[in-house]
């Protein structure tokens, strides 16, 4: 009850003293719910900071076989040798993350895998709620009836809309600093000229 109550003046609260954490998560595929979590990174979000002093990046022991996808998240076999438990990654982040509104790209996967994840070591979490740059993007963009091109709303293709620098993803730590940064263009954009709440914003990203 004492976790409602505060989630519902949490997101009545300006938007910039709401508690944003964006994150993003690798995996072994492109299945959120049969493939294994990688790595995980997250980083707060305090408005206009990113507080990327507090970043945390953890890549997950498993032992299953690695596919392509480790490759391309830049993951090697000692890498995967010298992560951490799933169970302690998931402590170490849900810690971070209480009281939290949940920022990514492609935020649906994300949660999923995370989820999943949670289920699998029986810990519980849920965000106050989950902000989706991609969605975001898309009704901003299906506002102004601009047609939607394949590749469009890559995280990349939308830093680019806002004038950010080109960047290397495929890495946790950097997706989730660059998903981050878009969020705050994004959410300036749509603040301006008035104040909205956490809540009326968040709508922009479901």
């Amino acid at each position: 009850m004492f976790e409602k109550v505060a989630s519902w003046h949490h997101l009545r609260a300006p938007w910039r003293e709401a508690k944003w954490l964006a994150i993003d998560i690798e995996t072994n595929g492109l299945d959120a719910k049969g493939d294994a979590m990688l790595a995980l990174a997250w980083v707060r979000i305090a408005p206009p900071r990113i507080l990327q002093n507090q970043a945390e990046y953890r890549v997950v022991n498993t032992n299953l076989e690695l596919t392509q996808s480790a490759v391309i998240h830049q993951l090697s076999l000692s890498d995967i040798a010298a992560g951490l438990p799933l169970e302690e990654v998931l402590a170490e982040f849900v810690k971070a993350a209480e009281g939290a509104i949940i920022v990514a790209h492609n935020a649906q996967f994300d949660t999923v895998v995370l989820q999943q994840a949670l289920k699998q070591t029986g810990m519980k979490w849920q965000p106050d709620g989950v902000y989706c740059t991609l969605r975001a993007e898309r009704r901003r963009l299906e506002r102004q009836s601009q047609t939607l091109k394949p590749d469009s709303l890559t995280l990349a293709a939308c830093r680019e809309r806002y004038g950010f620098d080109a960047f290397s993803g495929h890495h946790a730590l950097n997706d989730a600093i660059a998903c981050a940064e878009l969020f705050l263009a994004q959410a300036f954009r749509f603040s301006s000229g008035h104040h909205p709440n956490a809540r009326s914003l968040l709508k922009e990203g479901r």
